[in-house]
């Protein structure tokens, strides 16, 4: 089989992904690379995301993948992310782009001299003009919603009272970027409880 005909997988780019994100954050202790990261109350995952001072997702689009839910995928990631970037093969690189909005990076991947994936970039990431607040505390447990709210004296009313209750009012009394700023603590503190590998 010619090179040209190698068929690249989900499974030979996202460790090659992985490993370039760790290699491009070494020496940044803070940032954390999360898997699958579960958005909208887990409706759809991000393949990988970096978490440091921004939310960065990444998403790939191997030869054997199809198209047919990139566009909803990306208005998910889209409400939540700083920062996102497409991982495609050429097979779906002009078509996938034309479905991104303008702020998306692209990123082609493709086969290396060493018969290992390595990525090009096509067009770079800016940060998203249109986070939305909403969907961002949903990426809250309730007991950390519940601690913002008392960290900035805004929890009265609200104890005990349902998840969406609680959202509405982390929503309602703070900025969106000090929710995100608690989104990405939380994030990086559960994956150092479950010993995900710091960049670091």
């Amino acid at each position: 089989m010619s090179t040209r005909e190698i068929v690249l997988r989900d499974a030979d780019i996202r460790p090659a992904l992985r490993s370039s994100l760790l290699g491009k954050h070494a020496d940044e202790a803070d940032t954390v690379i999360v898997e699958e990261l579960g958005v909208c109350r887990g409706r759809v995952r991000v393949d990988l995301a970096v978490v440091n001072g921004t939310l960065h997702g990444y998403e790939i689009k191997s030869d054997r993948d199809s198209l047919r839910r990139l566009e909803g995928q990306v208005d998910i990631y889209s409400k939540v992310l700083d920062r996102a970037t497409l991982i495609a093969s050429a097979r779906h690189l002009d078509e996938a782009t034309e479905l991104l909005p303008s702020w998306w990076g692209v990123q082609r991947v493709e086969l290396g001299a060493r018969g290992m994936p390595r990525f090009r970039v096509v067009r770079r990431e800016r940060k998203n003009p249109s986070r939305d607040a909403r969907a961002l505390v949903e990426l809250l447990w309730l007991d950390d919603a519940l601690a913002l709210l008392e960290e900035h004296g805004a929890a009265r009313g609200v104890r005990g009272k349902p998840r969406w209750a609680v959202w509405d009012r982390v929503c309602e009394v703070l900025d969106i970027d000090v929710i995100a700023g608690a989104v990405r603590a939380t994030l990086k503190a559960t994956a150092k409880r479950r010993g995900t590998p710091r960049s670091g």
